[in-house]
């Protein structure tokens, strides 16, 4: 089986584009976002509930979940294909990290990566109809973000010598999720 990670930043609909690839792939597919196995996995060890307070943890708890969250990826790949929809740059109180460390990275194995993009403005304004905390967010910053997962996506294929496809999303939620079922 299969195991191909999406990636994109806060706001640029990530959940959105993959919820709706999903729903026109048939059983074939399970769609996991990582930090929602995160926090189930923080839930069971009694760490947090809340999904905010998984940026405020220390690095040895988030290497952890991110361990346990990469072992029950690998067990759901081993029998049906799995769009992992995932940050592969996520901002922590010390600064931006890793997603997926090379333990984590090694284990969920992804056969291909696809980075969903918008423009910064775009982002920034699908930001503001949320309920997300957006505490001084500029276009510059979301620029940066995207440009931190472009990296993270490119030196994680190459660790595990597989293709970066790119989806863009400035439309209609639709179009991009028919543009990430090509991809696959």
């Amino acid at each position: 089986m299969s195991v191909t990670l999406v990636s994109g930043v806060n706001g640029v609909g990530l959940s959105s584009v993959c919820q709706a690839v999903r729903r026109g792939l048939g059983d074939g597919y399970k769609l996991i976002n990582f930090g929602d196995v995160m926090l189930e996995q923080a839930a069971a060890m009694g760490i947090t509930t809340e999904r905010a307070q998984l940026g405020t943890l220390s690095q040895t708890e988030t290497r952890r979940l991110q361990r346990r969250a990469g072992e029950f990826v690998a067990e759901e790949a081993a029998t049906t294909n799995v769009i992992l929809s995932t940050h592969l740059a996520v901002e922590a109180q010390t600064g931006y990290v890793q997603g997926l460390p090379v333990e984590v990275l090694q284990d969920v194995s992804p056969d291909a990566f696809v980075l969903v993009e918008a423009d910064p403005a775009t982002i920034l304004e699908r930001r503001r109809e949320s309920d997300r905390d957006l505490d001084g967010i500029t276009e510059r910053q979301i620029d940066f973000e995207q440009d931190l997962n472009r990296s993270a996506a490119l030196q994680y294929a190459r660790d595990q010598n597989a293709p970066v496809r790119f989806v863009e999303n400035e439309g209609e939620i639709e179009a991009a999720a028919e543009r990430l079922a090509d991809s696959l």
